[in-house]
Formats: structure tokens, C-alpha cells, sequence
């Protein structure tokens, strides 16, 4: 094997690799760094705003819970408990959101 250990001192140093990302059909070259963030959230989470690639804002969570209030008229609940109305009385309560 004479000769293989000089020609691998001579390879020459391997070719970085660009991360590229396609969004609305154009194609960036991206920061290695973006291109994780891009893989982990997913393409459809990111678009292009004023020529630069930024994450779409995340929406909030809407969730209203129907409270139980005292109320004009309303259930009267057996022993407080409030999954177990026995009739419609006035002074009792009332589901509201």
C-alpha cells in the first residue's frame, strides 16, 4: 500500500454544505441554526416577511369554561353538589361562560 497515506494528505478539505429551505416557491439559503429551528417546528410554521424568513405567530388559546354562579332562578342542587340539580328554584344557581 505504498503511496496511500500521501494521497489522502493531498485530498482536498470537503465542501460545506448550504442548507437550503424552499417557502412560496422560492428558494433561501439558510444558517444551519434556522434550518434546525425550521426542521423542528415544521415549514408550514415559518413564512417570508420583508425578504427574511420568520416564524408565523402563534395563535392563543380561546378556552371559556362555563362557571356555576347564584342567580335569580336556577338549579337547586342535592347536597351542593353541582352535577346533581333536583329542580328549578329562585335563588339558585346557574351555569354561565
Amino acid at each position: 500500500m505504498p503511496g496511500f497515506f500521501e494521497a489522502f494528505a493531498n485530498l482536498p478539505p470537503p465542501k460545506k454544505i448550504v442548507p437550503k429551505v424552499t417557502l412560496d416557491g422560492k428558494v433561501f439559503e439558510v444558517s444551519e441554526e434556522k434550518f434546525r429551528q425550521i426542521m423542528k417546528h415544521g415549514l408550514h410554521e415559518f413564512h417570508v416577511k420583508n425578504g427574511e424568513i420568520v416564524m408565523k405567530p402563534q395563535q392563543k388559546s380561546r378556552l371559556a369554561y362555563a362557571t356555576l354562579e347564584k342567580n335569580e332562578k336556577g338549579y337547586k342542587l342535592l347536597d351542593a353538589n353541582m352535577f346533581w340539580p333536583t329542580g328549578i328554584v329562585n335563588g339558585g344557581h346557574k351555569w354561565t361562560q
